[in-house]
């Protein structure tokens, strides 16, 4: 099959003189392939996939695709010359099904189409998809984007499970754990929940994930996630979504989850018989020790109050050419830490010794810019290369930044706070709706830049492939939640295994991939782990 897709965006016909109908091939042997609307609209079964338009085209609008032979079933298309997903996943009862995939790759949209919330045709489907899409069923559905919800709505058991307060406002972690816990509260008989662990740190997601294994474990559950640990541990069995970001998505054969992550990260799909990816993604640990290099910046012992919330950190520097990491459970004062070293905050007692130059990349994002991406990026080829390649931050030019999703929004607040020359660069929470390669992406861009440049990075996250494969030192937060924060840097693999250790979490690395994997509570391996005090085990 040959798709032709055309961002309606970017396609601006009176600005390049119909040049795509110009040297369309079929065009100029008077066939009608490409007409011009208000946009260009091509004939997929006259296109030959050339791919003169595509490359012609001086806006980028137009993405010719060669998909494989045997794709599947069309169940759903956004409209002519718009993305196309191909196949469903098809939920079982008592399995837990995970999704993995890319951004734009198609499966929040087999999230609404399973939760109804998007209508399409059944009867060219399989037996099997056309009788499951017929059943009446009761659906619990808990979309990316996070809504306001009323806590006297949610089980009180789950309140107390989750250890959810009720206050007037509420963090980005806060107001996950209460739409996950609105979905659990609803009798149904298909669950679904996408991406549930985003700004949620890696304690809460355990403890979202044993929510949904104890009383989901009856039911039919499909969950999307990009937390590998999380979708390993949570999962049963899993679909992999391949294809073309913005173009088409394909949803695979169902594997079995260890199967299928290690599949995914290998780039080989033995179903299908489909290479999805030229490389095979592999977690490669750092783990270094204390850098002794030139220092950048130091701070004094520090105190911080907010409300009943008091933090200290104890005084420290910060090297040249570093990556220092933050860990630590949510509401212990990671962020406040952030806004005193970027001078958005001051602290009570102590102080921060910084004539940098400092970029900034808070935890949440706000679009408040009405204009386009292309308006607000740098136009440099520095830029280009370096940033706005690898995040496939092009594709995202002639969309309003309001109108951006939240891996999106992500994506293009990472590149512009990276484009800036700064001397120390603060990362809040980047990984946050990133997809897998994205994050990849940003492993390397990081690590380019305090190779190429004098300049240090400060990066908060939960994602522990993140902070392992890029950290130098840690700064690791402990205390009581809400109440009190201390914290203090040591080596990376200390506040790592520490971090394990005060919630009695083991955690090992598959000997395929590199990748975490949770062990279960009192298995052998957690037990043995538990006994040598090795709570991050790197064999």
């Amino acid at each position: 099959m040959r798709l032709a897709v055309i961002d309606e965006k970017k396609c601006e016909p009176k600005k390049c003189g119909n040049l795509c109908e110009k040297v369309c091939p079929r065009n100029k042997l008077k066939e009608k392939c490409i007409t011009i609307e208000k946009t260009a609209k091509i004939n997929e079964e006259l296109c030959v996939g050339c791919g003169i338009c595509a490359n012609r085209c001086p806006f980028g609008a137009i993405k010719i695709v060669n998909t494989p032979e045997k794709i599947g079933h069309l169940v759903y298309r956004y409209g002519e010359n718009k993305f196309s997903l191909y196949n469903l996943p098809i939920p079982k009862k008592k399995v837990i099904i995970g999704l993995i995939g890319r951004n734009g790759i198609g499966k929040s949209t087999a999230i609404k189409i399973l939760a109804k919330k998007k209508e399409i045709a059944s009867e060219n489907f399989p037996t099997l998809l056309r009788v499951y899409l017929s059943e009446e069923k009761t659906i619990s559905y808990k979309p990316q984007i996070l809504k306001p919800v009323d806590i006297e709505k949610i089980d009180k058991s789950i309140i107390r499970e989750l250890n959810i307060k009720k206050k007037p406002n509420y963090s980005g972690g806060e107001l996950q754990l209460l739409n996950i816990g609105l979905c659990l509260s609803k009798e149904a008989d298909l669950y679904l929940l996408d991406e549930p662990s985003s700004y949620l740190d890696v304690v809460s997601r355990l403890k979202m994930a044993n929510l949904i294994k104890d009383r989901l474990k009856d039911k039919e559950v499909i969950i999307v996630e990009h937390d590998l640990v999380i979708l390993d541990y949570l999962a049963d069995e899993v679909y992999l979504l391949y294809g073309s970001p913005g173009v088409y998505g394909v949803v695979s054969t169902l594997y079995p989850s260890l199967r299928g992550i290690n599949s995914y990260l290998a780039g080989y799909l033995p179903a299908e018989n489909v290479r999805i990816r030229g490389d095979r993604i592999k977690f490669d640990i750092n783990l270094q020790e204390d850098l002794k290099l030139e220092k950048l910046i130091s701070f004094s012992n520090l105190e911080k109050k907010r409300g009943d919330f008091k933090l200290k950190v104890r005084g420290g520097e910060i090297y040249k050419n570093e990556i220092l990491g933050i860990i630590g459970p949510n509401s212990i004062g990671k962020t406040t830490f952030m806004e005193i070293l970027a001078g958005k905050l001051k602290s009570d007692k102590g102080s921060v010794s910084c004539k940098s130059s400092i970029s900034y990349k808070p935890q949440y994002l706000y679009p408040d810019f009405s204009g386009t991406v292309e308006e607000i990026v740098p136009k440099s080829r520095a830029f280009k290369e370096q940033i706005a390649y690898p995040l496939h931050l092009e594709t995202l030019y002639k969309k309003n930044v309001v109108d951006l999703s939240g891996g999106e929004l992500q994506t293009l607040a990472i590149a512009l706070c990276l484009s800036k020359e700064a001397d120390l660069y603060l990362l809040d929470e980047p990984s946050a709706f990133l997809d897998i390669e994205n994050r990849l992406q940003l492993v390397k861009i990081l690590g380019r830049i305090i190779k190429n440049k004098p300049a240090s990075i400060v990066i908060v996250d939960h994602d522990l492939h993140l902070l392992s494969q890029i950290s130098n030192r840690i700064l690791f937060f402990k205390g009581k939640p809400a109440k009190s924060g201390y914290a203090e840097i040591i080596r990376t693999y200390d506040a790592l295994n520490n971090f394990l250790k005060n919630f009695n979490i083991t955690f090992r690395r598959d000997p395929e991939t590199g990748r975490f994997k949770a062990n279960k509570a009192g298995s052998q391996l957690d037990m043995e782990q538990k006994k040598r005090k090795e709570f991050l085990s790197l064999k």
